[in-house]
């Protein structure tokens, strides 16, 4: 009889590999499932998402053009193009250890705009490097606030030369280093 039980008990117990196969395999690949879906549904549309503010800036400016009688010019957006090509500033409180490399275009509403714009080249050129000079490694690196960047150098040049109308500021090159 205790040979009996010795071996009910063996056969009850099953291996440590058989118990990680059962439950840990399928626990991992639902968990891989989870972060799959995490990152593709909230962490990407965080990062790569548009803001309520950056829509209804573009609504102000369709809007704004409708009043000025511009009924068509909201929806040439990227015809105008001027773009300005890699600006090298020293960020604030750096001390000159650190660099900034960077390229803007600017999305003009009129080939008009756009010459009067390339005409004061050095003045904006002038303009973006205070703007991004000003700022810190700490302001320039945070991604969330590269919109109020934009905003902020196109109320410059557009506060700087009142006749020309910006319909907005995109960076081709960012690099902090």
């Amino acid at each position: 009889m205790a040979e009996e039980n010795n071996e009910v008990k063996v056969e009850k117990s099953s291996s440590p590999i058989t118990k990680i196969i059962l439950f840990g395999v399928p626990a991992f690949i639902v968990q891989l499932i989870l972060v799959y879906f995490i990152t593709a549904n909230i962490l990407m549309n965080k990062a790569g998402g548009t803001t309520p503010a950056v829509h209804g800036e573009e609504v102000a400016t369709e809007e704004t053009s409708k009043a000025e009688g511009g009924e068509g010019e909201a929806g040439k957006s990227g015809q105008f193009i001027y773009a300005i090509d890699e600006i090298i500033v020293n960020p604030a409180k750096t001390n000159g250890r650190q660099l900034l490399l960077t390229s803007l275009a600017f999305d003009m509403p009129s080939e008009a705009s756009k010459a009067e714009l390339e005409g004061k080249d050095f003045l904006v050129k002038d303009m973006i490097i205070s703007v991004l000079s000003g700022k810190t490694t700490k302001d320039l690196s945070d991604i969330e606030q590269r919109d109020s960047l934009r905003n902020e150098i196109a109320t410059k040049i557009e506060g700087f030369l009142p006749d020309i109308k910006i319909n907005k500021v995109y960076f081709s090159k960012f690099i902090l280093q």
